[in-house]
């Protein structure tokens, strides 16, 4: 036990070693003054015990004990501490942290911390400067002492389109004789290649370089994915005196893949504008993006859109798809002969599906499936229309003209604003056109007849006027006239005749029929004054029927 007094008579402070507590004792004294904080603390620091952990709760009971003290007292105020540290390794070894907590009036820990670090197998990266300044200041919290090295990561393997360079020197498109089957009078700025042309290049993968944790183990960098030439690829080989480079075997156009390019003899576009003008095809046609409006394609084939159909013409042999929507503008008038240049306009000899549909003109000899709504469009199919999909919310059809051969089927028809929807099934629609043009035509003949029959009235009047031939020319024309009104007037019966309603045309809604929806079947008119629910309309005994 060590005993030490300090400057106040009255204090004494004994450090017990083996503990480490120190203790102090108070003497009353006369005409002392009272004892207070501040005295107290001194008392401790003159006496060489400054450094110690004061216990603040004991001080105050110890000041509190003296005021009233009458004999000489003891008490234990305070400890000797030693330093403390913490020591963290992360968990990817890449990293040393330590804390440091000063002592107070105990030991260091400075070889503590350095064995520390050998315990824990840190013998790289050790940052020794950061160390050591700790040390000296006796504090710190959570500082680097220990810093690995990451591995440098190489670059893996790369293929790089040569395309620009022959972009650069597309100044015109023309036919080219191994592609013949592709009509290019429309099409201009399409990249094209010739056997020869640069592709693609190919860049080996470059190996990293290897890191290393603070316990001295090497890291390995990523292993770097290597590619190689799609050794599957049409019209594209690697060349011969550099397998690193890709060449074109055939002429036609080029279109990147996975891991190369492939030479494509049919044309395949991300848009159609005017950067690529109008196409004329025999075959499909692809479309990555959007049909844009003023645009035409003809093809022989299908149209595959990957976006929408804007305010163009499309006339395909096969079918047509549209992942989006085809819309016009809002200028389109429908049920006119003249399409105006705002509609969106698709003629096909299959089926049209898309999104949605406004302000369009679709003809479609089998069927057209719309998976949203349809506006203000006038759709025309041999077979059916179907707008919306079964369990579906959506599925609107409001305004314009509907016409399909059998059925047309929506979740709703019309809308709530009583927006005036025609709905006609029973009859081919391509029929009626067919009979429109024969009574065009035929009504053409008949006027053309007139004049000639006037002319040949004036040559009986004015026989003169029919020499070297002339009257038994205009004779001959009207001959052939009346035959051609005659054979139009026999296809026009004939027409008619297969312009009959079908039994099993319907017209099914799923959930509501508006006010002013219009149901024609056959020569039947169904006008919606009210609006009504889930309903299937159905032509019976020649009377319109609407069962739910």
């Amino acid at each position: 036990m060590e005993q030490l007094t300090s400057g106040m008579p009255a204090l004494a402070f004994d450090l017990d070693e083996d503990s480490g507590e120190l203790q102090a004792t108070f003497s009353p004294m006369a005409d002392l003054p009272p004892l207070d904080l501040s005295t107290l603390k001194q008392a401790v620091a003159d006496s060489g015990f400054g450094e110690f952990h004061l216990n603040e709760t004991a001080l105050t009971y110890f000041i509190s004990a003296a005021l009233d003290a009458e004999e000489p007292f003891s008490m234990v105020i305070g400890e000797r501490r030693d330093g403390e540290f913490q020591l963290h390794l992360a968990d990817d070894l890449m990293t040393a942290r330590l804390t440091l907590i000063p002592p107070q009036g105990g030991k260091r820990v400075d070889f503590a911390v350095m064995d520390a670090l050998l315990e824990h197998g840190v013998v790289y990266g050790i940052l020794h400067e950061q160390l050591e300044a700790a040390l000296a200041a006796g504090h710190c919290q959570d500082l680097i002492i220990a810093s690995g090295d990451w591995p440098e990561e190489g670059s893996p393997a790369r293929l790089d389109s040569l395309l620009a360079e022959k972009e650069a020197e597309l100044s015109k498109i023309t036919q080219d004789d191994e592609l013949a089957r592709i009509q290019y009078a429309d099409l201009v700025r399409m990249l094209l290649v010739d056997p020869g042309d640069r592709l693609m290049r190919r860049t080996p993968p470059v190996a990293g370089r290897n890191g290393m944790d603070i316990r001295g183990r090497e890291i390995l960098p990523k292993p770097m994915a290597d590619i190689v030439f799609n050794p599957k690829l049409q019209g594209a080989t690697p060349a011969e005196d550099d397998p690193n480079l890709l060449l074109a075997s055939i002429a036609g156009q080029p279109v990147l893949v996975e891991n190369g390019v492939m030479v494509n003899p049919v044309v395949q576009v991300e848009n159609v504008d005017l950067g690529t003008g109008n196409i004329q095809f025999d075959g499909t046609v692809r479309v990555s993006a959007d049909i844009k409006a003023g645009m035409r394609l003809n093809v022989t084939g299908d149209v595959i859109v990957g976006g929408m159909i804007e305010a163009s013409e499309i006339n395909a042999g096969g079918s047509v798809s549209v992942a989006g929507g085809v819309i016009g503008h809002s200028g389109t008038q429908t049920g006119v002969v003249t399409l105006p240049p705002a509609t969106a306009k698709i003629f096909c000899k299959g089926s049209v599906q898309a999104l949605f549909m406004e302000h369009a003109h679709i003809e479609a000899a089998d069927s057209i499936a719309v998976t949203g709504s349809v506006r203000q469009s006038t759709l025309l199919a041999g077979n059916a229309v179907v707008v919306g999909k079964q369990g579906s919310r959506s599925g609107q059809i409001i305004g314009g003209e509907i016409q399909a051969g059998n059925t047309v089927k929506a979740i709703i028809l019309g809308s709530a604003t009583g927006v005036k929807t025609q709905v006609q099934v029973g009859f081919d629609p391509f029929l009626e056109q067919q009979l429109a043009v024969n009574q065009q035509l035929q009504q053409r003949k008949k006027g053309e007849l007139e004049k000639v029959q006037q002319l040949l009235v004036h040559f009986q009047n004015n026989p003169h006027k029919a020499a070297d031939g002339l009257g038994e020319k205009v004779e001959a024309t009207r001959r052939q006239l009346q035959h051609d009104i005659t054979t139009l007037a026999k296809e026009q019966t004939q027409l008619k005749e297969k312009n009959v309603p079908l039994d099993q045309a319907s017209v099914q809604v799923g959930r509501t029929i508006h006010e002013g929806v219009e149901i024609r079947i056959g020569k039947q008119v169904w006008e919606v004054k009210n609006d009504v629910g889930t309903a299937t309309v159905r032509l019976v005994d020649e009377a319109i029927v609407v069962g739910r």
